[in-house]
């Protein structure tokens, strides 16, 4: 073996140790850092964004200063609660879920409603050397220029440094809104029933005038008629979103004219049965309120 091979095979063999130790080393930081902070209740000293979506969200730290395009804004005095940090080669990253969350209105039709979004940040704190030799004690000092700590929420509730902040209320009418809503709901529910049991019925009358007399048809349309009755269930949302394939079973066909009788006896069941069937999935306006329950 020639020596620049040896000296190539010794190099790779040492950087690949020190890739291990390195990573050993983060491992342990990490470990460390997580047994600090994990858990615990902090008071954000800067501003960062979130989409309030149940996700995280990026938010690039250097220095004092943040960047970050999350749909909401918060200033600093934002309380939250550390869920896990993580040790990277040249930052460390800091989740962190808000105490408060958000109102978020959205659009249904002619109705603003309103939900709930639990907001959650992911802080990548650069620290513009590697991780391993910043140590503990240099990534806490990063911390304490973005987080005042407290082991306890009544503690960070009692800061000066926290910016109250709370939830928005909903409207004072909300409640009558989600009755009307829910209202809404059942009358376009009805109307799709209505219309589904009308297309039903129209289409059993073209059916019926493909019957024609002829042994291995009326054969076929039997079968076919026999197997599709007992396959179609009754169950609102299914059938209302439901086609002839839908329920259709497979048969094997002797001849042409027996498939194609077998193929409209299977269609002629399936919209006899479902519009027999939705008339069970009316809705009546009372059962808004107890869809609120």
């Amino acid at each position: 073996m020639r020596l620049r091979d040896i000296v190539r095979g010794g190099l790779a063999t040492s950087l690949g140790l020190l890739t291990v130790v390195s990573s050993a080393v983060r491992a342990d930081l990490q470990d460390d850092l997580n047994a600090r902070w994990r858990g615990a209740w902090v008071v954000v000293k800067g501003d960062i964004a979130s989409n309030c979506n149940g996700l995280t969200t990026d938010n690039r730290i250097s220095g004092d200063l943040s960047s970050a395009s999350g749909r909401f804004s918060f200033r600093p005095g934002e309380i939250a609660r550390v869920e896990k940090v993580d040790a990277k080669r040249d930052r460390v990253d800091v989740i962190l879920g808000l105490k408060e969350n958000v109102l978020i209105a959205y659009q249904d039709g002619p109705f603003t409603l309103y939900r709930e979004g639990a907001c959650r940040v992911e802080l990548e704190i650069m620290l513009g050397a590697r991780t391993k030799d910043v140590g503990l004690a240099g990534v806490e000092s990063r911390f304490d220029t973005w987080f005042e700590r407290h082991a306890r929420l009544d503690d960070a509730l009692a800061s000066p440094a926290y910016n109250r902040r709370v939830r928005e209320d909903y409207p004072e009418d909300y409640a009558e809104t989600l009755i009307a809503y829910e209202n809404w709901k059942i009358d376009r529910h009805n109307k799709l029933v209505t219309d589904r049991i009308a297309a039903s019925a129209e289409e059993t009358r073209l059916l019926l005038a493909q019957v024609v007399s002829d042994d291995q048809f009326g054969a076929g349309l039997a079968k076919g008629i026999a197997a599709m009755r007992p396959a179609v269930v009754d169950d609102c949302s299914r059938l209302l979103s439901s086609s002839v394939g839908t329920f259709g079973k497979k048969a094997e066909a002797p001849n042409e004219k027996w498939a194609e009788g077998y193929k409209t006896g299977q269609a002629l069941a399936y919209h006899i049965e479902l519009g027999r069937r939705l008339g069970k999935c009316y809705m009546d306006r009372g059962d808004a309120v107890a869809a609120l329950d």
